[in-house]
């Protein structure tokens, strides 16, 4: 075991990640380690609903399930670490598909091999893309409304102040040269917010 730093001559171990409320941090600040965690933790949630609920015959049970135990994971803190490369998009909607094949198949919903369409449409189920960009928005709107109260973030909004009443802009995008940088969770937040915000 190797110590690297000393803080007031504590020696301070070198760790490769951080449970942070629930959120997984490594030294990069990529969430695939945390993507990786999550969905791994759903599908095993969803393993167990699929064993002791395949006689249920009712969407609400099956949903009730779902909402519940599966997707409340996969969505918990979604405004820090909402993913941006279709790669970790596909696999965490590899979670939702695989529950809206068993309860089409539950449910006896019919639907071609690997279209979910019928079945989301059948269950009202939203997009997991839609749900994060939703909460991002929310977000956003309750920094502006002080239901959540964090100055510091709120300080860094930047808000645009259009001198054509026609723009629509609320918040001013820095350009940034790099995805990492122009998906950071803010700059995102405000990115959707522009595009769907309705004052």
């Amino acid at each position: 075991m190797s110590f690297d730093y000393r803080l007031g001559g504590t020696s301070i171990q070198r760790v490769n990640q951080v449970h942070d409320l629930g959120i997984l941090f490594v030294p990069s600040l990529n969430f695939r380690p945390h993507i990786d965690y999550m969905t791994t933790k759903a599908f095993r949630v969803l393993g167990f609903i699929r064993r002791h609920s395949s006689n249920f015959s009712s969407s609400n049970c099956l949903l009730a399930l779902y909402y519940a135990l599966v997707r409340s994971v996969i969505q918990y803190g979604s405004v820090v670490w909402s993913p941006y490369t279709a790669v970790d998009i596909c696999r965490i909607d590899r979670v939702q598909n695989s529950f809206m094949s068993f309860a089409g198949h539950c449910l006896n919903i019919p639907h071609p091999p690997h279209d979910y369409g019928p079945i989301r449409q059948a269950l009202r189920l939203d997009s997991l893309s839609v749900r994060r960009d939703n909460f991002g928005i929310s977000f956003i709107q309750g920094l502006i409304a002080g239901r959540v109260d964090s100055p510091r973030l709120l300080g860094e909004l930047s808000f645009r102040i259009p001198s054509n009443t026609r723009l629509q802009s609320y918040f001013y995008i820095p350009t940034n040269k790099f995805n990492f940088s122009m998906n950071a969770p803010l700059l995102k937040m405000m990115h959707n917010a522009n595009n769907f915000i309705d004052y």
